[in-house]
C-alpha cells in the first residue's frame, strides 16, 4: 500500500501554506506554495507548530512525510516579502525567530520518525525544516544551503544546533560565511542529506523507508528518536523520566512479546495488532 503521495498534482487544500494528509499510521506534511518555491510564511511557521503539535496526539501515527508541492523546491527559505512588516526590529524579529523554533522543536520532540523528501531546492528556512526532521532524502537535482548573509538576518539558536548536529561547525560555517548552494552529492558527503536518488526512484526509496518503520516495534522507533536526540548533552529529570517510560513500554508492554515470537517461529512480526503503547514521562 502507498501511504503517502508525491505527486504535486494530488496535494489537498493548504492552509497558512501547509497541507496535511492521513493515510492510516502515515500523515504526509506538505508546503504548498509551489508558485513561491513553497516559501514559509510567518503563519506557515505557526501552522508547522500547531500541526506537529496536534500529530503528537494521533496514537495510531508512526510516520510523517514532510515534503514540497511540485518539483522546484522543498522550501527556498523564510518568505523575504513579509521582513519590512515581520522582522525589521529585534523585538519583532526575536517572535518571528520564536515561531521559526517552536515549528522544529515541534517536528524533532514528536516521538515519531519525521522524514523530509527534498526536490529542488532546500535554501535558508527550507534547509533549516529539513534538518529538524529525523532523515533526510534527496533528488540527485537538490540543492542545500543558508545564504542569509545576503539578507543580513542571523541563524538562530535551534537552528544552529539542528544543523550543527548533521555537519559540525566548520562545515555550517562554511555555508554562513560564502552563502554558497551545495549540490545533492556534497550534502550527502558532508551529512546534511542520508540518501541521494534519481527522481525516478524517489518514491520506491521513500516507501522503503516508511514500510520499514511500520514493520518495526513502534515502542522500537520512540525510543530510538527520544534517546538519539538525547545524546550529545546532559540529561534532565525529565529525560530520565521518559527514558525510564520507554523501558516500561518496551520491557512490559505486548510489542516484545510479539517480536519474540514472530523470530521462534521464523515469520515476521505483526505490530499493527498491539495496541499504542502510551509513552510519557512519569
Amino acid at each position: 500500500m502507498t501511504w503517502f503521495s508525491l505527486d504535486p498534482n494530488a496535494v489537498p487544500e493548504a492552509v497558512d501554506g501547509v497541507a496535511v494528509a492521513h493515510v492510516g499510521p502515515v500523515t504526509t506534511v506538505t508546503l504548498s506554495r509551489p508558485d513561491a518555491l513553497n516559501a514559509i510564511t510567518l503563519a506557515g511557521w505557526r501552522r508547522i507548530a500547531s500541526v506537529f503539535g496536534d500529530l503528537a496526539k494521533r496514537p495510531e501515527l508512526r510516520c510523517v512525510v514532510v515534503q514540497g508541492a511540485g518539483d522546484r523546491a522543498f522550501a527556498a527559505g523564510a518568505d523575504i516579502s513579509e521582513f519590512r512588516t515581520h522582522r525589521t526590529t529585534a523585538a519583532s524579529a526575536q517572535r518571528y525567530n520564536e515561531s521559526i523554533e517552536r515549528a522544529l522543536e515541534s517536528i524533532i520532540g514528536l516521538q515519531r520518525p519525521v522524514i523530509a523528501v527534498v526536490r529542488g531546492l532546500a535554501v535558508g528556512g527550507g534547509c533549516e525544516l529539513a534538518a529538524g526532521c529525523d532523515l533526510r532524502i534527496a533528488c540527485d537535482h537538490a540543492r542545500f544551503g543558508i545564504p542569509i548573509g545576503r539578507l543580513g538576518v542571523t541563524l538562530g539558536y535551534v537552528e544552529s544546533r539542528v544543523l550543527t548536529q548533521l555537519i559540525g561547525p566548520a562545515r555550517l560555517k562554511d555555508l554562513l560565511f560564502t552563502g554558497r548552494l551545495v549540490d545533492a552529492r556534497e550534502a550527502l558527503a558532508i551529512g546534511l542529506v542520508d540518501r541521494v536518488v534519481a527522481e525516478t526512484q524517489l518514491v520506491s526509496a521513500v516507501e522503503d523507508v516508511v514500510e520499514a518503520i511500520l514493520c518495526s516495534s513502534p515502542t522500537t522507533m520512540r525510543a530510538a528518536k527520544v534517546v538519539t536526540n538525547m545524546c550529545g548533552r546532559p540529561l534532565t529529570a525529565t529525560d530520565s523520566d521518559l527514558l525510564a517510560a520507554l523501558n516500561v513500554a518496551a520491557y512490559e508492554g505486548p510489542e516484545l512479546q510479539e517480536g519474540i515470537s514472530a523470530f521462534l517461529e521464523k515469520r515476521r512480526p505483526s505490530f499493527e495488532s498491539q495496541p499504542p503503547a502510551s509513552v510519557t514521562a512519569c
